[in-house]
């Protein structure tokens, strides 16, 4: 399934959407401000995550919105069903590099991990921020991207 148009609220409607690479830079590089953002991501991918991991990841945070200039682009890296050894490696990579990934690629990075906390199901709600800016409740759901 195609990713959807925005709904009235300017986000993806409710649900996951498998997606590629190609398609994400297609639907969310419609500026220049997130063309750079789609070519950061994509530096970050290729030399931080897919060297390391092969597992899916998602794609959320205002970058998936019909904000103009989003300030960064959230990353939640889907270790559910990977080996401890990974998700100890995954777990390391997250809290060592976090701000360097910010700085250098503007990407949150995230892992998610089987379990109570799953930060895949946190971003499937708009958040304080969002909520305030859009006039929602934050606990408002909204659609997510599963890039393969």
């Amino acid at each position: 399934m195609p990713i959807p148009g925005f709904d009235r609220h300017g986000l993806l409607p409710a649900g996951t959407y498998r997606c590629s690479m190609t398609e994400v830079e297609s639907r969310f590089g419609w500026n220049r401000h997130r063309k750079r953002f789609v070519e950061l991501l994509g530096h970050f991918l290729l030399r931080e995550i897919r060297p390391r991991f092969a597992q899916a990841f998602f794609v959320n945070g205002s970058f998936v919105t019909d904000k103009a200039e989003p300030g960064d682009v959230d990353v939640v890296l889907d270790m559910r069903a990977a080996h401890d050894d990974q998700k100890w490696q995954a777990l390391v990579l997250m809290r060592d590099r976090q701000e360097q990934f910010l700085a250098q690629y503007g990407v949150h990075f995230w892992v998610n991990f089987p379990g109570e906390n799953n930060f895949v199901d946190f971003f499937r709600y708009v958040g304080n921020k969002t909520a305030r800016f859009k006039g929602l409740d934050p606990r408002h759901r909204k659609g997510i991207l599963r890039v393969v």
